[in-house]
């Protein structure tokens, strides 16, 4: 959401010396418009390759937080000459085999229903915009924006101006956007793309992440061929909101790392 990517990228650890950052919502979050048309796990792939192509990005690494970091996946597997690293935070897939059956039934199923209601879905957003002030006076109330807060943040950050902010956001999201990634988060598509997936990747987790919990994260690092984790302890579903200074130090040692290797003539690493 646009709160964590402004967050991110304006903070002093973040790698704006030794990379050119470009911050992107998915349609219906933060500044993004909905999408009308199709809106699952490999149309926002598609999105992220046109947004490089709009800037003339030949080449990039991609930094995904949470259902962003499943559709990168989904995109350095699909373009891998286009994606030189990944760093994924706060993702993680299903433990065992039981429990992929029961995502991908889900999804099946679900896309079946959204096939019906996608279209009654949508012409409720001029009712939901009309609620859309009583929303924003009802998340604005401390008790209310803190305990929503309470369940993705295992501590909430002292600047309470920011929680109150990134609340809003997420109020903010387009509903039928959200239901869709829900939804496309039990896609078939990523056991695929972790198949041929070979990018070099930071995972970077936390051990009090109620969204996406370690078991998950591990699950998801054992399938990925090139991989570095990094885990941050006393931390929830957003490090670089709780936890800024180590997140950023995990990131930028990643990227600097593959930076040496390419003066050091390793092509592998190599990037623009």
């Amino acid at each position: 959401m646009g709160w964590i990517l402004a967050t991110l990228a304006a903070h002093p650890g973040a790698p704006s010396d030794i990379r050119d950052l470009y911050a992107l919502d998915l349609p219906g979050h933060g500044d993004t418009p909905v999408r009308h048309g199709a809106t699952g796990p490999e149309a926002m792939a598609g999105l992220v390759i046109d947004f490089a192509d709009r800037l003339g990005l030949e080449r990039v690494d991609l930094n995904g937080h949470s259902w962003g970091a499943a559709v990168a996946i989904l995109v350095a597997a699909r373009w891998p000459a286009r994606v030189d690293r990944l760093v994924l935070t706060s993702l993680g897939m299903a433990r065992n085999a039981l429990e992929r059956l029961a995502m991908t039934q889900a999804y099946h199923q679900m896309n079946l229903a959204m096939s019906l209601w996608r279209p009654w879905l949508a012409m409720s957003r001029p009712w939901l915009a009309l609620s859309r002030p009583a929303i924003d006076w009802f998340g604005a109330q401390p008790p209310v924006y803190r305990a929503i807060a309470g369940h993705v943040l295992h501590r909430l950050p002292e600047d309470d101006e920011m929680v109150r902010g990134g609340v809003r956001e997420l109020l903010s999201t387009d509903p039928l956007s959200a239901l869709e990634c829900a939804i496309g988060a039990g896609s078939p598509a990523f056991q695929a793309a972790l198949e041929t997936m070979a990018t070099p990747t930071l995972m970077v987790n936390a051990d009090a992440d109620a969204v996406m919990p370690p078991s998950g994260a591990r699950a998801l690092a054992a399938r990925i061929r090139n991989v570095r984790e990094a885990r941050l302890d006393n931390c929830g579903h957003l490090p670089m909101i709780e936890q800024p200074e180590a997140y950023h130090q995990v990131v930028r040692e990643f990227l600097g790392c593959a930076d040496r290797r390419i003066q050091d003539g390793d092509s592998s690493g190599s990037r623009p």
